[in-house]
Formats: structure tokens, sequence, C-alpha cells
């Protein structure tokens, strides 16, 4: 079946090395991006399996990005995790309902928490507790 790829969407490196480093250890390709513009040009010359990405970043934040994958054919099937810096899901509100993340994960978070988004929708069976 092959190697998963997973896009990580952010515009700090460190929160971009952090999930490369996780995820390369459980056996994940990881594809970077610093925002949404360069998210769709890695989409549209690669297969990714899911994303990851912030909301607030230049040139095109999180929202955008789902927006525009969520309407293209290629990217409308790859789910998509949302980093936030909100504590409770329900405060975050998008601009358009129509286009949702799949999942939401709050900052700071952990490898476990990250994994078991992942595992919700990649289907790995086995990962680090």
């Amino acid at each position: 079946m092959g190697v998963k790829k997973i896009l990580i969407v952010d515009d700090d490196p460190d929160i971009r090395l952090l999930v490369d480093f996780h995820m390369s250890s459980e056996g994940y390709e990881v594809l970077e991006a610093s925002d949404g513009m360069d998210a769709l040009n890695i989409i549209n010359e690669n297969t990714v399996d899911i994303i990851i990405t912030d909301i607030t970043m230049p040139n095109m934040d999180g929202y955008e990005l789902i927006r525009k994958l969520k309407e293209s054919k290629k990217g409308i099937d790859i789910p998509i995790i949302l980093l936030t810096g909100k504590k409770e899901e329900d405060s975050i509100i998008t601009e358009n309902t129509e286009y949702q993340p799949d999942e939401f994960l709050s900052k700071p978070f952990t490898k476990d928490a990250l994994l078991k988004k992942i595992d919700k929708f990649l289907h790995k069976e086995q990962y680090s507790k």
C-alpha cells in the first residue's frame, strides 16, 4: 500500500519540524509547506493522504486553503486537520461553514494527540502510546 504522506502547512518552522520529527519516526513521509499557496503547489505535484494546517499564515490562511481544497477535484477527499491555538473547538468559527476541516487539534499538542487524529483517517494500526 505504500508509505502514507502527510502535508504539514504552517508558517512556523518549529511546528513543521516537530510534526516531521514525530510522524517520520512513525513511518510517515512528511511534506512541508509554509503557507496555503505553497501547500496547493505541493498537492498539485504529489499524492497526499492527510493535511495538517495552521489557521493564521501569510499569503493564504488555513480557511482559504480548506475552501480551495474542498472545491477542487484533487483536494476534495483529503482529510484536513486544523491546528488552532483555541482550546475550545466550539469557539472556532470559520468564514464559510460549508467548508469545515475534518478535525481540530489545539496547540500545543502531544505526539499521541496528533497520532490519534491521523489514525482516525488513515487507519494505521500501530503507533506509540
